[in-house]
């Protein structure tokens, strides 16, 4: 029996996850980059990735360029919408009874945005800017409470319920010296979940918890995680801390939190099977026990992303990567396929 803690090779994962022949070649990332952005891409070029569910449309967030979709595997790229969103796209929320319906953030530049017709017209929802991490309360068929957290500002959650016509701050209830609240979590329309992490000096780190759609909160952590939390189709939630590492897992709903890996170095993605995805540097981890025990997956990506995406229609895996500027040369988006 093989050791659970033990490295499996590539090709047995693959097999393991998908249908592999047992003499299938070594599968290859492939630069996917393509005319996605246009000719002339802002600060950090691909800022974003997402695969619409049900679909094998991929969605790409390029710095002051908008979104960018592809459903030919990244061979050709077309631009969603107008010249709405200038931001760096850095969150898309699909709505789970409708992908067609979708919300996107983005730092640098005004955000949230809504679709309702998959990404043909956007539109502004408040007057709002400078944001990461939004949620949506998919309890209510209305979708009228929304949370946004701001880029790089402690105290500054912001709540809709009105759809995101108008916000009011409620991250001032939050200690004064927490660090900053960017990623939040909506459970239903009284329990929220927000990370006070970053770089402030001084500040602490943690998570809070809500139970009366923000008017108080309760200190359920003091590992700072960050980024975008995993809420997987069991209920259990997952979060990478920013300093040390570590991925920290709650199964009650946020209340309480437990560290349980350090080999996974990135927030994961769900996959199908109840199966988490992670990156390493640059090699893909996969765990089929809730994120204890973790196998290398295909070969290394040939660079270290930034994040990664699965399309289970299009069964396959998409990573992209910060870059200065658009160099074609120099791989943004790759693709593996897993089958």
């Amino acid at each position: 029996m093989l050791n659970a803690n033990r490295a499996i090779t590539p090709l047995l994962v693959l097999f393991a996850f998908t249908s592999f022949a047992a003499d299938s070649p070594q599968p290859a990332w492939v630069n996917v980059t393509s005319n996605v952005g246009g000719e002339k891409w802002g600060a950090y070029g691909v800022t974003y990735m997402a695969a619409v569910p049900g679909s094998n449309e991929v969605i790409a967030g390029v710095s002051e360029c908008g979104l960018w979709a592809t459903t030919d595997a990244g061979a050709t790229w077309r631009k969603l919408g107008g010249d709405e969103i200038k931001s760096r796209p850095g969150r898309i929320v699909f709505d789970p009874q409708n992908p067609a319906i979708f919300w996107v953030s983005g730092s640098y530049g005004d955000a949230p945005f809504q679709t309702t017709d998959g990404g043909k017209t956007f539109k502004r929802l408040g007057k709002l800017a400078h944001a990461d991490g939004v949620a949506v309360d998919f309890s209510d068929p209305q979708r009228k409470t929304l949370l946004l957290g701001l880029h790089e500002q402690s105290q500054s959650l912001q709540l809709s319920i009105d759809g995101g016509e108008s916000w009011k701050k409620i991250g001032d209830k939050l200690p004064a010296d927490s660090n900053h609240s960017t990623d939040p979590i909506i459970l239903d329309s009284k329990i929220f979940l927000i990370n006070t992490a970053g770089w402030k000096q001084k500040a602490t780190l943690g998570i809070y918890r809500s139970i009366d759609a923000g008017e108080t909160w309760a200190q359920v952590s003091t590992l700072g995680p960050a980024g975008q939390p995993l809420v997987a189709s069991d209920g259990a939630i997952y979060w990478m801390r920013l300093w040390g590492g570590g991925l920290l897992k709650s199964t009650d709903q946020g209340k309480t939190w437990g560290e349980i890996s350090k080999a996974a170095k990135s927030n994961p993605i769900e996959l199908p099977g109840k199966r988490l995805a992670a990156l390493s540097d640059s090699q893909i981890l996969v765990s089929a026990d809730g994120g204890v025990t973790w196998s290398k997956l295909g070969p290394p990506a040939p660079f270290k992303p930034n994040g990664i995406i699965y399309s289970e229609k299009g069964k396959c895996f998409y990573a992209w990567h910060l870059s200065d500027n658009k160099n074609m040369d120099k791989q943004s988006i790759v693709r593996l396929h897993a089958d």
